[in-house]
């Protein structure tokens, strides 16, 4: 399995969201004791708060965190170990049967590499929503701030690249 990864990426950068998710858990859990019992649970689009919980709520980042963690390397590894990736792939059924082995390797490797970094993304997301939500229940910060925005916007950005790529790799070539 680890073999079958490490064609797609390095299996040592998943330290990478593994520090991020152990960072989430310190964050929540150095700052429980201090939160006060009620805590920012919901921002507007201007990224102000709007919405309060308990402050048990905080636990939900690094339960989000470990979710997500665990779905996109579920993800990652059945992509890199499953025999026919055409199987996992979802594309219109015509493009799907027209693929040759090397576009449906090119495409493995593409996803594989686009999911681990969004899972990099993801953590950072969880990791930064669990620090500025202490930050702003202790009334440090007022509001999520432009690192939210940009890691919405990367995330954004990854899942459309995702798929411009694919249909990219997927194109059907011409017939004369």
């Amino acid at each position: 399995m680890w073999q079958k990864l490490a064609e797609c990426y390095p299996p040592q950068l998943e330290l990478i969201p593994l520090l991020l998710l152990a960072f989430t858990v310190y964050v929540v859990a150095s700052n429980y004791a201090d939160l006060p019992d009620s805590i920012p649970t919901h921002f507007d689009a201007q990224g102000d708060p709007d919405g309060w919980s308990g402050k048990g709520a905080i636990f939900l980042s690094p339960g989000l965190g470990l979710f997500f963690y665990v779905l996109f390397s579920a993800i990652n590894v059945g992509m890199a170990v499953v025999k026919d990736p055409r199987s996992l792939i979802n594309l219109p059924e015509m493009r799907k049967a027209a693929l040759t082995d090397s576009q449906t390797e090119q495409l493995r490797l593409f996803v594989n590499r686009t999911l681990f970094l969004m899972k990099v993304v993801a953590q950072g997301l969880t990791a930064y929503l669990a620090y500025i939500t202490v930050e702003v229940a202790l009334k440090r910060a007022s509001g999520l701030g432009l690192p939210f925005f940009l890691l919405i916007g990367a995330m954004l950005l990854l899942a459309a690249l995702l798929v411009w790529r694919s249909f990219r790799i997927t194109r059907v070539p011409k017939q004369p």
